[in-house]
């Protein structure tokens, strides 16, 4: 149970900000992939919790989607011996699109079982690309940066400003609505 949000927002915010600066980068060393890695994973595990936490997101952003490309498998079963070998497992010459809720793309990235950071041409940061052990023969999904800086944005300037309690009255589950 998250007790503040704030304390797991403010750090999606100055995420954002360093995303942003690392797209003008003109290479990224080791120490700066690794950065972003874990600006990316504790920052998507943040997420995850804020989520599953009923009343810290609102219910408008849990249902929000947003846009994810993929690539298609092709080839090979992935596995440890060839998940470095994206362009050969998947298909890059036909991106697809699709909508996705925050826990869906949260969940796919911590549990990445391949996971690399998409490199612009000048040398920077541009987005991320991923799939879990669940999709791994299926799609590799890529997330731009901009959707990657919108999201920990949103994320990170959502604010709770209303909690209804409420019951069933035809099961008796109590939910709550957060605005």
């Amino acid at each position: 149970m998250i007790h503040e949000s704030y304390y797991w927002k403010q750090p999606l915010l100055e995420s954002a900000i360093k995303f942003k600066e690392y797209r003008a980068l003109e290479g990224i060393d080791e120490e700066r992939y690794v950065k972003i890695e874990q600006g990316v994973f504790i920052g998507f595990y943040s997420i995850r919790k804020l989520l599953e936490s009923d009343t810290k997101i609102t219910d408008s952003l849990k249902n929000q989607k947003y846009d994810l490309d993929f690539f298609s498998h092709i080839g090979n079963n992935v596995a440890w011996l060839n998940n470095h070998k994206i362009d050969e497992i998947y298909n890059f010459d036909k991106p697809q699109s699709e909508k996705r809720h925050l826990w869906f793309i949260a969940s796919r990235v911590i549990h990445s079982f391949i996971f690399n950071l998409c490199i612009n041409q000048d040398g920077g940061f541009d987005g991320i690309l991923f799939t879990s052990d669940i999709d791994k023969n299926k799609k590799l999904y890529m997330l731009s940066l901009d959707q990657l800086i919108k999201i920990f944005e949103v994320v990170g300037n959502d604010h709770v400003v209303k909690i209804e309690y409420k019951k069933c009255p035809e099961t008796g589950k109590e939910f709550t609505i957060t605005t």
